[in-house]
């Protein structure tokens, strides 16, 4: 999974299904947390980036319902 730009990303959520909705919401977050470690470069640009595929991903599963399934 690779995603060059924000618009990108969120161009691709109202299609995934749930399953895929969740995998590319968790690769933003492992992304956004990356960008930041010790020994990564800590590019705030790139955190910046994955955090908002990150929101929009949650946004998305929000919409749908799907945000908190365990509430």
């Amino acid at each position: 999974m690779w995603w060059k730009s924000v618009d990108a990303f969120t161009a691709d959520l109202p299609g995934a299904s749930e399953t895929r909705l969740r995998e590319m919401r968790d690769w933003a977050e492992q992304r956004q947390r990356s960008s930041d470690a010790p020994g990564m470069g800590r590019n705030p640009r790139a955190r910046r980036q994955f955090r908002q595929m990150r929101d929009a991903a949650d946004s998305e599963l929000d919409r749908r319902g799907l945000l908190w399934p365990d509430a």
